[in-house]
């Protein structure tokens, strides 16, 4: 390592790093295998880490020192958002985290269902409904408050037959007392 890193030689000693990794997992995934990103990662990373520790050791720290710093981060973090952004546009990169998610879901669940068991044992044991039980009430609520607003359109719809009816009757027992009246009137 220089003793007076160069802007130059700090970039090229993370452009070699960066190049180091993308191979290696690049390597990695052409041979099928699904890798642990943890696991693959940290070897690499350490590897990087030890490198700055060990330029960071060799003398005081200056503020040229920390503008490299600074630049090297912000050059790190755009090349990695482009290679992880290549690699995981790749198929093999979504049928590896396909195959993780399926298998930390199955992992997963037993364990919420373990906890869900314990939560509403708890709930139970403290009197405190759970929530199925609260969804539970809702769904009744709901499915009354639907049942009294069929029962109220029937009821409008008897009101107004019943009005229709009234109503005819008022005009048939009208028209039936004038029919009388016209009987009864003496002939002129």
């Amino acid at each position: 390592m220089v003793e007076n890193p160069s802007p130059q030689a700090l970039f090229d000693l993370w452009k070699k790093q960066i190049e180091d990794g993308t191979q290696a997992w690049t390597k990695l995934m052409g041979q099928g295998q699904t890798a642990d990103p943890a696991t693959f990662w940290r070897p690499y990373m350490d590897q990087g880490l030890a490198a700055w520790s060990k330029v960071f050791t060799q003398g005081p720290v200056t503020p040229d020192l920390m503008t490299q710093w600074k630049q090297f981060l912000d050059q790190w973090i755009a090349a990695w958002s482009k290679v992880l952004e290549q690699a995981m546009g790749t198929e093999a990169f979504a049928q590896a985290l396909g195959k993780y998610l399926d298998q930390w879901l199955t992992v997963q669940a037993p364990m919420k269902k373990v906890a869900d068991e314990s939560a509403e044992a708890t709930l139970s044991t403290l009197g405190i409904p759970s929530r199925s039980q609260v969804v539970g009430v809702a769904r009744q609520v709901m499915d009354l408050d639907d049942r009294i607003e069929r029962l109220e359109d029937r009821l409008d719809a008897l009101m107004t037959r019943m009005d229709d009816l009234f109503k005819a009757l008022g005009e048939h027992e009208a028209a039936a007392a004038r029919r009388a009246a016209g009987r009864e009137a003496p002939p002129a």
